[in-house]
């Protein structure tokens, strides 16, 4: 689900913007947003103005750096649109991007993907639009690090490309987040068969992880970031008695 506020005053200016921003590649019916080209349909919900999105952007735009500038034009929405799909592959979530950029095309702010927790100005999400490679899906749909406690590294969204997240035990952030940046690379990019009991390693000399699997996701319950596929649990082999 991605959130867009705008300024629109009506629920009829909306419609007027998207038929004239997205002329032959979108339209807006009834509760649907239509992909004319591919016949993809979004379910759209329309909301009021609401007082705590600029302090929800500000929180999950740290990544992204949003500027405050930005933060106020946000606090100055009238209208929000909730677009929502099942997704849980690459074209599906490609899909699911350009629709969002349809809604920024016809007078959207910024972007919030709910069901990983990052912000995006309209300019950074527009512009992965030009390059929707599975590796931009990756860095608009997937929160890569996370921390839980001492230790404890894990990632979040990779469900919206339809595969596990990641958790990582027992090593420094610096090195967990690139162990897990790497292994969800290859997860994307090589599409292996992962079973329990593998050994991953990023390099030929660096430590030997065993892949297990994580039986209490630190999101398990949340309907929108739990991960259904499930996730993967990375520890050093001499440690992998945890």
């Amino acid at each position: 689900m991605l959130c867009i506020p705008g300024k629109w005053q009506s629920r009829e200016e909306i419609l007027s913007a998207i038929t004239t921003s997205n002329m032959n590649e979108f339209i807006f019916a009834g509760n649907v947003l239509l992909n004319l080209k591919t016949n993809e349909a979004f379910e759209v919900e329309i909301y009021e103005k609401d007082s705590y999105m600029k302090n929800s952007f500000r929180y999950t735009g740290m990544i992204n750096g949003l500027s405050d500038e930005f933060l106020n034009e946000i606090d100055e929405h009238n209208l929000t649109i909730y677009l929502s799909t099942e997704i849980g592959d690459l074209e599906k979530a490609k899909g699911l991007a350009l629709a969002g950029n349809a809604i920024l095309k016809a007078g959207g702010i910024g972007v919030k993907v709910e069901s990983t927790g990052i912000s995006f100005t309209k300019e950074q999400w527009s512009q992965s639009i030009n390059n929707l490679e599975a590796t931009t899906l990756y860095h608009m749909f997937v929160l890569p690090t996370i921390t839980n406690g001492p230790d404890i590294t894990y990632t979040c969204g990779m469900h919206n490309l339809g595969l596990k997240d990641c958790i990582v035990y027992n090593e420094t952030f610096h090195d967990a987040a690139q162990l897990i940046f790497i292994f969800n690379y290859y997860q994307l990019l090589e599409k292996p068969e992962i079973t329990i009991g593998q050994t991953f390693s990023t390099v030929a000399d660096a430590p030997v992880f065993l892949i297990t699997e994580e039986e209490q996701q630190p999101n398990l319950g949340d309907e929108l970031f739990e991960n259904p596929y499930g996730m993967w649990k990375l520890m050093r082999k001499e440690n992998a008695t945890r």
